[in-house]
């Protein structure tokens, strides 16, 4: 019998992935962390699986949560900020070591190894501790979730009425890919008895979109006729043209990923997903019509913007 560990249960993505998972092992298999048990959404209270408490900034809860798991979910903290999610990072990993956790699956993210993203560096240095932790590893880079296209299309929002969007430094292909398609396939991953040992696995969309390609897509999906365009500017009008939106401080060091996307960090197509799935993608047509209908960018942009 296997102990699962899932952290980030109640998250966009470690929601799916926990859905995902019990449909391919027992409730009674499962221990879900959460920072607040308290908090935990009616699917999980409702799935009979264990619910307890652990905090990152806690160490010592970590202990008590991941005591008697085999294998660990870690889910990465969801903030942009390089240092505090390294430090969560590590206290998971030297959290789940003492406990005698056999095997990690750590969620990335899909750019690459040597990035130039700001956004990346907190997963790289992450992916080095684990690597030199002695546990077994699986390092799972997410594709870039199609959910979070407000994110890299200059915090678009059509109510603004603005049909123009500004991005730094370079268009670039990505290969989006929606978290629906990503639970299901980390839950997979994770639920196997072998196979990814001590490996970096890339899960990505198999039709990498430009943000010019976007624009067009999101013209044919809002209604009214709208053209919207896409230019690139200096960093300077970028940061400029969204200050109103976010600040400063977010927005210099995001305008990286624009440097990332120039190299093609994130075009890179694999098939694993698919094949984990056996079945087509969802597309990022069909995202940007349930998205727009509901407006959900501003949401999208709160979520990640900390």
């Amino acid at each position: 019998m296997t102990k699962y560990v899932l952290t980030g249960a109640t998250g966009a993505l470690g929601s799916r992935v926990f859905r995902n998972l019990l449909r391919l092992v027992p409730a009674s298999d499962i221990i879900v962390s959460l920072h607040n048990p308290s908090g935990a959404s009616d699917e999980i209270k409702s799935s009979g699986v264990e619910i307890r408490r652990g905090d990152y900034s806690d160490p010592s809860s970590l202990l008590s949560a991941f005591a008697g798991g085999d294998k660990l979910f870690l889910v990465s903290y969801p903030s942009i900020a390089h240092q505090l999610r390294v430090k969560n990072h590590i206290a998971a990993i030297d959290a789940a070591k003492t406990c005698g956790i056999k095997h990690i699956y750590y969620t990335s993210l899909a750019f690459a190894g040597d990035s130039v993203a700001a956004v990346m560096q907190a997963h790289i240095d992450t992916e080095r501790y684990l690597k030199q932790s002695g546990l077994t590893y699986t390092i799972i880079r997410e594709g870039i979730y199609s959910e979070s296209w407000p994110l890299y299309f200059g915090f678009f929002d059509p109510k603004e009425g603005k049909d123009e969007v500004v991005v730094p430094y370079s268009d670039g292909k990505i290969a989006w890919v929606h978290r629906d398609d990503l639970g299901e396939g980390t839950a997979k991953i994770i639920a196997a008895e072998s196979g990814y040992e001590n490996q970096t696995l890339l899960l990505s969309g198999d039709n990498p979109i430009t943000l010019a390609g976007l624009a067009q897509l999101i013209s044919k999906v809002l209604p009214g006729n709208r053209n919207i365009t896409l230019k690139v500017v200096s960093e300077d009008e970028y940061v400029q043209a969204n200050i109103h939106k976010q600040s400063e401080d977010l927005l210099r060091p995001w305008s990286t990923t624009y440097k990332a996307l120039a190299r093609g960090e994130c075009a890179t197509v694999d098939p694993l997903l698919k094949n984990l799935l056996g079945r087509e993608l969802k597309t990022m047509e069909e995202t940007l019509r349930e998205m727009l209908t509901r407006d959900e960018g501003a949401a999208v942009t709160a979520r990640y913007a900390k």
